[in-house]
């Protein structure tokens, strides 16, 4: 279910928010399968690793949300 979403640990997302807030970036730290018509996405923040949520998959797709910029954390620290 989750290759629906195409959602991988590892991804990292930059939260669409308004021109005067600088946009978190976020990586998905695990996905989680509780429900498996709705998986979910653990997400931790790059910028303060002590800050995560859980949001799902399906709502880390909408790019009125979420901008998908990178694939991986390969050399991205």
């Amino acid at each position: 279910m989750v290759q629906r979403f195409n959602v991988k640990e590892g991804q990292r997302y930059a939260q669409r928010v308004s021109v005067q807030k600088r946009a978190s970036i976020w990586k998905v730290g695990a996905i989680l399968e509780t429900d498996p018509s709705i998986p979910h996405a653990r997400l931790i923040n790059v910028a303060d690793p002590l800050q995560t949520k859980t949001i799902s998959c399906f709502a880390l797709r909408d790019r009125a949300y979420y901008e998908l910029i990178a694939e991986t954390a390969t050399g991205m620290g």
